[in-house]
């Protein structure tokens, strides 16, 4: 992957001329998209579209009539790409809009959550967003009775992790790596979240709204009416969302881009943004989790931070959030799935039992237990196929490769991690800081 070429797209989704953290760094390595060759451009857009930018960019070029500079070859790629991505989605819709109404019928109290619900508040057209399944918020009580009538659709559970359930029509291809991601989905997928925060590795306590449900609000998309979480929750959701990923290995940055489009679309609604702020400041670790997802999305696409959230952002000098946003959180974000482990450095932070964190830590750096699959809901006539078999297990050779390399890289940014942070808790002049950095 050309991080040059990934930091050359993020730049040009930029909404302001807002300085990103790691400045003259920056602006060495970033070039303007039409210096990119058309072999340049084929080589590297499959990595925007599994970090879901390459829309959000064709929209925006298409929106500032900037498409001009660009080869031909990449443009025919992003037009293609668009119109598949909206046949694409317009089945999907049909069949969201099915598994709405088994869960109507069945008497299911539920939200849908990312996805579909953030048309076109966050980006403002279908096509614009890629997508591979479902989120429903769902009432604990009834999240069995939600698993059975998607049953009646064909879909088959595949994961319980936690309060989320994982269900899926059985496929007979897994998607490889560098698929084309924009072909009309195979089946369907949906998960099943029955609490608005999923904590993950440490029972992270976040004082969560417990009336988002009956706050929920009608909407349209298309043909579709569904229910979806009122506004000021919405953003709190899409926010805890990322800093779940942050928790766990990798974030896509279309998470990011939305959060950062959103609030450039509604900076000056204040009102609004009052209510965020109240869930926001429900308790200390929720606030420092906001200002970590909110920085860093300004960090990437400059996006103003809204008047009544200035005080959340607002961390002190000595903040390891801080400190990991400046000279991490780039370096962490601007990678091809799946990703690298230095969001490590800093999860440290939130973890309030050592002995957990060691344990967790092990766990990153050496995972063991069951192997990873290289794609859950496969038929099973499929997945004992020598081809499906052959296919798994370059996976997870792969994986283990994965774990080798992010592992001796986290190994070596710990040292100058420990060293910005000592510089950190002892103030020195900025020369020292850079020479701990090297």
């Amino acid at each position: 992957m050309s991080r040059e070429f990934l930091s050359s797209v993020v730049h040009a989704l930029r909404f302001s001329a807002f300085e990103s953290g790691d400045g003259a760094a920056a602006r060495r390595e970033r070039r303007d998209l039409s210096g990119f060759s058309a072999s340049e451009w084929s080589r590297h857009i499959g990595v925007l579209d599994r970090v879901g930018l390459a829309l959000p960019l064709y929209a925006r070029l298409l929106e500032d009539g900037n498409c001009s500079g660009l080869p031909l070859q990449a443009l025919a790629a992003l037009e293609q790409r668009r119109c598949d991505n909206k046949q694409r989605m317009s089945s999907m819709l049909l069949t969201f809009g099915q598994a709405v109404e088994a869960l109507r019928q069945a008497g299911v109290r539920f939200v849908c959550v990312k996805g579909f619900s953030l048309i076109p508040e966050y980006l403002t057209e279908l096509w614009q967003r890629h997508q591979i399944d479902f989120d429903l918020l769902v009432a604990p009580d009834d999240a069995l009775r939600a698993q059975q009538a998607l049953e009646t659709l064909g879909y088959r559970l595949t994961a319980i992790d936690g309060a989320e359930r994982r269900l899926r029509i059985p496929v007979s291809r897994p998607l490889a790596l560098d698929a084309y991601l924009y072909n009309p989905q195979e089946g369907g997928a949906i998960e099943l979240h029955s609490g608005f925060w999923e904590a993950g590795a440490e029972a992270l306590p976040l004082h969560c709204p417990g009336d988002a449900l009956e706050q929920a609000e009608m909407h349209t998309v298309g043909s579709v009416s569904f229910s979806r979480l009122a506004r000021h929750h919405a953003f709190l959701y899409q926010v805890l969302h990322v800093f779940r990923h942050f928790l766990g290995s990798w974030a896509r940055l279309l998470w990011l881009y939305e959060i950062a489009a959103y609030m450039h679309r509604h900076r000056d609604d204040d009102a609004h943004w009052r209510k965020v702020h109240a869930l926001l400041c429900a308790d200390e670790r929720m606030a420092e989790a906001a200002a970590l997802v909110l920085l860093s999305a300004q960090d990437l696409f400059g996006c103003p931070i809204p008047r009544a959230l200035k005080n959340v952002c607002t961390l002190p000098a000595g903040s390891p959030v801080r400190l990991w946003i400046s000279q991490y959180a780039q370096r962490w974000l601007l990678t091809d799935m799946p990703g690298n482990k230095l969001n490590l450095l800093l999860q440290r932070h939130f973890f309030s039992d050592s002995h957990a964190w060691r344990r967790y830590l092990a766990s990153r750096l050496a995972p063991r237990g069951k192997s990873p699959m290289l794609c859950e809901g496969i038929e099973r006539n499929v997945a004992r196929s020598f081809a499906y078999r052959a296919a798994n297990l370059r996976f997870q050779a792969s994986r283990i490769w994965h774990h080798l390399k992010t592992g001796a890289g986290f190994a070596v940014a710990s040292i100058a991690w420990k060293l910005n942070m000592r510089a950190n808790r002892n103030p020195v002049s900025a020369d020292n800081l850079r020479r701990g950095e090297s």
